[in-house]
């Protein structure tokens, strides 16, 4: 599966931020990448499922999409 870069405005501990993440598509369903961890050939993902909808082709060299909605990121101490 492909992966492309995306940019997003999110919200992490009550602060808006920039975030730069992994995206892959899976058919009509966009994914962003939160985390991944190789295991043996395979890599376990912790993935957020985004509206692909709101994902905008950028222009900039530094990433190929800018996802426009709300991204709220998990926290690991909540878990």
């Amino acid at each position: 599966m492909k992966s492309y870069k995306m940019r997003s405005l999110a919200i992490q501990n009550g602060k808006n931020s920039f975030v730069d993440l992994r995206l892959q598509f899976d058919g009509n369903r966009a994914f962003a990448i939160w985390d991944s961890i190789p295991v043996g050939n395979c890599e376990l993902q912790a993935r957020l499922e985004l509206n692909p909808k709101l994902l905008q082709k950028a222009g900039d060299a530094g990433y190929d999409f800018f996802y426009r909605g709300e991204l709220v990121l998990p926290r690991p101490e909540d878990n």
